[in-house]
């Protein structure tokens, strides 16, 4: 089947778009010559040889085979890394003080470009760029020893199985689904609900990490367990309630939201006070095998893989270790809550809450 030429406007004399480059790369990978590219777009066919050869990356197949094939991503990545460079200099040019701020903050303190590009602007450092310019010039390797490798959200990811149908337990009536969660809960509008999970290590080890994750402000509460149980799960909960009293538990507890797992199914036990005979939170359980439906909790225990590697032992780590990765996401500058800190965010809803 041949492929049609362009019925759009000439566009000869400017620059290719995104839209094209994305056309560019379909044909390629379908075998197309440049010529037939060329035809199709209405452009001279050796700008099309040159933006494949601009936009060459290397991936592995189905076969795990090396190949080296053109990419619509990185012709575009690197089109607008030019158009920097149009009128004045780069904006880092000799600026090694900001190169090793930058770097500094990247690779020590494992923040995101966005965060970095936020810092630059708070401390109203000479030479700032945005987030987009700073990730383009660390795609072109323009930060001495930072690359899209040291970029956590860049890194590449391990290929996933395919996925094996699964048939869920059934559970006891009495347990509260998460489709009879309020409204407000699922729109993050209230503060005080939070979702529960568990980090484990590898297969055989008993330790686990508890997190807990309020889905307003997005501040987390870590706890090592000796052993992934019922009792443990429950120990730690009333621990927590201990340590701020049974008032403000239910202040600040009002709901909670966990996956299937046996560890959290004494539903009774869970809710009611260790301090009172009162009931102290609500639970709601997500369907099985949702785990998009506790998306806070998941992406925290992603952030926590950071420091703790799959396939590594809880035991190997400290109550103090645990404790200061808690403090290291509690106080890392949010986008999504406008660069505050979760517990920034965590302790002016408290505030509100008392006035």
């Amino acid at each position: 089947m041949e492929q049609g030429k362009t019925t759009g406007p000439d566009r000869k004399g400017k620059h290719l778009n995104k839209e094209e480059r994305v056309v560019i790369e379909r044909m390629s990978l379908g075998g197309y010559p440049p010529r037939d590219i060329a035809e199709t777009l209405g452009r001279h066919q050796r700008t099309i040889e040159r933006e494949i050869k601009r936009g060459r990356v290397k991936h592995l197949d189905t076969e795990l085979r090396k190949l080296t094939v053109y990419s619509s991503d990185r012709g575009q990545d690197i089109h607008d890394l030019n158009a920097t460079a149009k009128g004045p200099g780069l904006k880092l040019g000799n600026n090694r003080e900001l190169v090793e701020f930058i770097h500094k903050r990247i690779i020590d303190h494992k923040e995101s470009p966005a965060v970095v590009a936020f810092r630059m602007k708070e401390k109203q450092l000479n030479g700032s760029v945005c987030t987009k310019t700073l990730y383009s010039y660390i795609a072109e390797g323009l930060i001495e020893g930072v690359s899209n490798e040291s970029l956590w959200e860049k890194r590449k990811r391990r290929n996933r199985n395919k996925r094996v149908l699964r048939r869920p337990r059934k559970t006891p009536g009495r347990r509260e689904s998460i489709e009879n969660r309020p409204k407000e809960i699922e729109e993050r509008k209230e503060f005080g609900h939070w979702e529960i999970d568990l980090v484990v290590g590898p297969v055989g080890s008993k330790a686990a990490l508890l997190t807990l994750v309020e889905r307003k402000t997005r501040k987390v509460i870590a706890r090592k367990l000796p052993n992934q149980t019922k009792k443990s799960v429950l120990r730690a909960l009333n621990g927590i309630e201990r340590d701020g009293g049974a008032s403000e538990f239910r202040r600040q507890f009002k709901s909670i939201t966990a996956d299937n797992g046996r560890e959290f199914l004494d539903v009774d036990r869970l809710q009611c006070s260790c301090l009172s005979e009162h009931r102290r939170t609500s639970f709601f359980y997500a369907h099985a095998y949702a785990s998009w439906e506790r998306g806070s909790n998941e992406n925290t225990n992603r952030i926590i893989r950071r420091f703790i590697k799959k396939g590594r032992k809880i035991e190997n780590f400290t109550r103090s270790t645990i404790k200061t990765i808690e403090d290291w996401i509690n106080n890392y500058p949010r986008k999504i809550l406008n660069f505050q800190s979760a517990q920034q965010s965590f302790e002016s809803e408290l505030q509100e809450i008392v006035a």
